[in-house]
């Protein structure tokens, strides 16, 4: 089973989890779901939420990007336990390339590899937060809406050309 990496926040007894399927937490990311590939989002399944979830919220991340952490993705207002690039419906918000959806790992070809983190929140209510929907702006809207946290990770490095 590749359960991954998973948090509770309050002392909740649930024990979300989060996987991404095809990987194992640490493990290096296929081109296909990056920059120098398809760019294909990743297929990521999660569970075990609190029974009072309402909604849930994904964000991925890189915490290793050189100025700040980089979002990649996030998908708000999920009612389902499970993404993909077959998924369609989801009320996606910008990313840090600039553009609404996913957009793949894509670091520097002279770094390390990145970590790539996948977290989802379990909500006790949908959020409701103003267009353009960015982290920022998701981020403050989950201040008093979460339940549980469940976070796993991926690394991606370029090869060098």
């Amino acid at each position: 089973m590749k359960v991954l990496y998973a948090f509770i926040l309050g002392g909740l007894s649930a024990q979300m989890w989060v996987r991404i399927e095809g990987y194992e937490a640490g493990a290096l990311l296929s081109a296909e779901h990056t920059c120098d590939g398809s760019d294909v989002s990743l297929t990521i399944q999660w569970g075990s939420a609190p029974s009072e979830t309402r909604a849930y919220v994904l964000h991925m991340y890189d915490p290793d990007a050189p100025v700040d952490t980089f979002t990649h993705w996030i998908v708000y207002n999920l009612t389902q336990t499970s993404v993909g690039p077959r998924v369609q419906g989801l009320k996606e918000g910008y990313n840090d390339f600039g553009r609404v959806g996913y957009g793949g790992p894509c670091p520097p070809t002279k770094d390390p590899a990145h970590r790539y983190v996948v977290a989802i929140y379990a909500l006790r209510a949908p959020v409701s937060v103003g267009q353009p929907v960015t982290w920022e702006k998701l981020r403050a809207a989950l201040a008093d809406k979460v339940l549980a946290r469940a976070e796993t990770y991926v690394q991606y490095k370029r090869k060098s050309r």
